[in-house]
């Protein structure tokens, strides 16, 4: 298990360099470049909602359509605290003794190539649709202290993701934008085979809807 971790990393950073690679190319010839950054809340199907932080850098084809790609950061922890003594000093203060009970978190990671298209504004709005298509790491971790039991897991898979929203002109060359989204992701790991030559994996279905608020700086 912990060398396909190593594996999928290492081709995720693979693809993020490629990725990167290519839109700072496109940035040296194109037109026009951007870079948006972004947080907001994502809440997928088979875990807890949680915050989002993003960043994208595109290259403008022409007025209307951005290419460029997108990494985003997902992070859900959760803990429980319960008391086992309390004190009243003698000045008032009351003081608590507490203890953790479970701890868990989890940190999803996709990139993502992304397209951009800008409808025609009524000013100072400019309305857009986007698009992406990538790869995602998923790292699961949760301790029971009560039991004395602690477990990481470690999730990949494709996602992709469509949205819209609308940017609102700040400057000549800066926007702040507001974005809905619908993120589709089913991560796997421990992919095998039954004895009968069946397929066989767990998966965590991580689609869900999400919004962010961001600035746009650069592009048209």
């Amino acid at each position: 298990m912990k060398r396909n971790q190593v594996v999928w990393t290492v081709a995720f950073l693979f693809l993020f360099l490629w990725m990167f690679t290519s839109v700072a190319f496109a940035y040296g010839y194109g037109r026009a470049k951007s870079t948006t950054f972004k947080i907001g809340y994502y809440n997928p199907k088979d875990a807890k909602g949680g915050l989002m932080l993003g960043i994208n850098m595109s290259g403008s084809a022409d007025e209307m359509v951005d290419l460029g790609f997108s990494l985003d950061v997902f992070h859900r922890s959760y803990q429980k605290d319960s008391e086992v003594a309390k004190s009243v000093s003698s000045g008032g203060v009351v003081e608590r003794q507490m203890q953790r009970n479970l701890d868990f978190s989890t940190t999803a990671i996709p990139l993502m190539g992304t397209i951009t298209v800008k409808f025609s504004s009524t000013m100072p709005f400019t309305y857009f649709m986007t698009g992406g298509l990538g790869y995602a790491l998923m790292w699961n971790k949760e301790t029971n202290y009560d039991l004395d039991v602690s477990d990481k897991r470690f999730y990949h898979g494709f996602t992709w993701r469509v949205g819209g929203g609308a940017m609102y002109r700040l400057g000549s060359r800066s926007y702040l934008l507001g974005e809905v989204f619908y993120n589709d992701a089913h991560l796997k790991r421990n992919q095998g085979e039954t004895p009968n030559g069946l397929p066989v994996w767990t998966e965590v279905n991580m689609s869900g809807l999400g919004f962010c608020i961001g600035i746009r700086v650069g592009g048209y």
